[in-house]
């Protein structure tokens, strides 16, 4: 058999009918309530009004059924209004549907929640939205390049010279990750002062294949990056570095890029790799540690920053060419077999 609880204010009414019926007085049994219940006990006006109905013949301890207020904010009509109203705005607020349905804070957060079900709900951030025909042309493309690689293996992957510009700091601070030492439980914190990345910087231009870092160029001078300036450093410093005797070079769509460029490369015989409006880049979600770039895409996600601190260009060929191969995996995302072999062709549904 269950046993259910009995609320203690039910209890306190059982207590009161009881010590009526031994003519007890009133105050004397708010006193010996509060004794017994403490912060739980009834109001001293409450005790008293169950006092008087229980000598006035009262045998009932709980309450009297009785109609309650009807509800007239949450009806129909005001659900189907605010859901009109958030169809037309998805960013209204609650305090702009209650003015609007003329109805209280509590009862808009009602229908929303409760009657239409809606919640809330942050945008995800993502670098840059893609139109229907983006999705299609950058869906050409990488199927253009898995067949590519299917076709020619790591020869494609080995001709690849890519390009990347960044900002380098005449001082750059130590990450987070980097600062972190190992300390007993009860040792104090260690501190350090904070500071910020030195205000003097250049810009430097990188050109890599899968050996690692081929040049580096520094652009000094306050001179910026143009089509001249870019289109004088392929057919000079990089073209005299280039390793290979087939360059498929990869470059992104700035405008220095796709000016003049064009005709440095058809004078230069490097195939240019098929590109679409917008590359998005591959997030690496491997297990060496967060925000840091997987070995599997480094030839086409780590950025020139972290090429120029670390060392890689001189210590980390396995690192480009590893990188390569890794970078059709994921674009692929099971579509390649380790050994390059295609296993289906609706990789991006």
């Amino acid at each position: 058999m269950s046993v259910q609880k009995v609320l203690q204010s039910m209890e306190q009414r059982i207590a009161i009918k009881f010590l009526v019926g031994e003519n007890v007085q009133s105050t004397e049994i708010h006193h010996r309530l509060q004794q017994q219940y403490g912060e739980e006990c009834l109001s001293r006006t409450r005790a008293f009004e169950w006092c008087k109905c229980f000598r006035e013949g009262r045998e009932c301890v709980e309450n009297e059924p009785h109609d309650r207020w009807p509800r007239t904010s949450i009806t129909k009509l005001n659900i189907d209004r605010a859901d009109v109203l958030i169809h037309e705005n998805r960013r209204i607020t609650i305090k702009e549907l209650g003015v609007m349905l003329s109805i209280s804070v509590g009862s808009v957060e009602d229908i929303v929640k409760y009657h239409l079900h809606y919640r809330k709900v942050n945008a995800r951030w993502v670098p840059c939205t893609l139109t229907n025909v983006n999705k299609m042309v950058h869906m050409q493309a990488a199927s253009c390049l898995l067949q590519q690689f299917e076709d020619e293996g790591d020869a494609f992957l080995k001709s690849i010279v890519t390009t990347d510009e960044t900002w380098v700091h005449y001082f750059i601070l130590k990450s987070q990750q980097s600062s972190r030492e190992w300390q007993h439980t009860s040792s104090p914190k260690p501190k350090r002062a904070q500071r910020s990345p030195s205000a003097g910087k250049v810009m430097a231009t990188f050109f890599w294949d899968w050996q690692g870092v081929i040049h580096v160029d520094f652009l000094a001078d306050a001179r910026t990056v143009n089509a001249a300036y870019y289109s004088d450093l392929l057919a000079t410093d990089v073209k005299e570095k280039i390793r290979s005797k087939r360059v498929v070079f990869l470059q992104d769509n700035a405008c220095p890029h796709m000016a003049k460029t064009m005709e440095t490369l058809r004078k230069l015989k490097w195939n240019l790799l098929t590109h679409p409006p917008i590359w998005p880049k591959v997030i690496s979600t491997c297990s060496e540690g967060s925000n840091q770039t997987c070995n599997a895409c480094g030839l086409w996600t780590t950025p020139s920053s972290r090429l120029f601190g670390s060392g890689y260009a001189a210590n980390h060929k396995s690192f480009f060419g590893g990188g390569a191969s890794g970078c059709f995996q994921k674009v692929g995302k099971n579509v390649l077999t380790p050994e390059g072999s295609m296993l289906k062709t609706d990789m991006c549904k």
